[in-house]
C-alpha cells in the first residue's frame, strides 16, 4: 500500500490547485498532500481500502474539470422537480445533508473509484450540513451520502478501523471483504 503513495506536493502545486478550484483546502488536507500527493496509479485502490484511489493535486484538478463537463452535459436533461420525484420513487438515495446533483463546483474530489463513485469535500451542503464535510457520490448506484463531518474525522475513522483490525490484507491490499 505505502509503496503506491506519491511524494509530497509542493506549496506551489497546492496553491495552483486552490486557484483553479477557487476554494481553499482545509488545513488537514493541505498537510496530507504535503506528506503524500495522492497515489501513483490508483488502481487497484491501495491506500483507502474498498474505497477509491487517493487523488493528488493534478488528479483532483482533472477530476474536478471532467465532472464539471459531464454534469453540465447531463444536467440540462433533468429539472429539480424530476430529481425530487426520483428520490420519492426510491430511485435516487440521499443520506445526510448533501445535494443530489451530479457535481458542483463547491465539491473537491479527493478519491475516485473507477469514475462512477467518488468522494469529495463538500463546500455547499444542504441545510444542516457542514461546510467541508466528506461526501460519497455513487452515480451508478444512485447514492449520495455524507460519510464524515470533516476530512479530519474521515481520516480518524479510517485509521481507527485499521487499528481495530477491521481490514484483512488480501493479495497485498486491505479489504473488509470476508470472502471472494
Amino acid at each position: 500500500m505505502l509503496e503506491d503513495l506519491n511524494g509530497p506536493a509542493s506549496e506551489k502545486e497546492i496553491e495552483q490547485l486552490e486557484l483553479v478550484l477557487g476554494l481553499n483546502l482545509p488545513a488537514s488536507f493541505r498537510e496530507t498532500l504535503k506528506i503524500h500527493n495522492g497515489e501513483s496509479d490508483g488502481w487497484p485502490c491501495k491506500v483507502f481500502a474498498d474505497r477509491g484511489a487517493f487523488l493528488g493535486t493534478d488528479r483532483i484538478q482533472e477530476e474536478w474539470q471532467q465532472r464539471q463537463t459531464i454534469s453540465a452535459d447531463i444536467a440540462e436533461e433533468f429539472e429539480v422537480d424530476q430529481i425530487k420525484q426520483l428520490i420519492e420513487d426510491g430511485i435516487i438515495f440521499v443520506e445526510g445533508s448533501v445535494k443530489p446533483v451530479l457535481f458542483q463546483n463547491a465539491w473537491i474530489p479527493i478519491m475516485d473509484s473507477n469514475g462512477d463513485v467518488f468522494w469529495a469535500l463538500d463546500y455547499s451542503p444542504t441545510e444542516g450540513g457542514i461546510s467541508g464535510q466528506v461526501i460519497e457520490v455513487d452515480w451508478e448506484g444512485t447514492l449520495w451520502r455524507v460519510v464524515a463531518p470533516s476530512f479530519e474525522a474521515f481520516m480518524q475513522s479510517y485509521m481507527q478501523s485499521l487499528e481495530r483490525g477491521e481490514y484483512q490484507i488480501v493479495d497485498g491490499l486491505p479489504t473488509k471483504e470476508t470472502s471472494f
